[in-house]
């Protein structure tokens, strides 16, 4: 997710993203959990790993753009 404190990167010059249910342009960052057996990561106990993404303020949907593909 990109940051936009990137130096040279002008806010103007960016494309404004809405929620492809309700058109709402405001998102919250939210958190799919992937679970990695201890089997498969080597480790004492089973793994959680975080992905962060978005979704809508409004109506909670996520962009098809945003979907993690497992």
């Amino acid at each position: 997710m990109s940051n936009l404190n990137t130096p040279g990167l002008n806010p103007k010059d960016t494309t404004e993203v809405t929620c492809e249910k309700c058109e709402t342009n405001t998102f919250k960052e939210v958190v799919f959990i992937r679970k990695a057996s201890k089997l498969l990561t080597g480790s004492p106990s089973d793994s959680y790993i975080p992905i962060p993404t978005f979704q809508c303020s409004s109506c909670g949907h996520i962009n098809k753009e945003f979907t993690v593909k497992f």
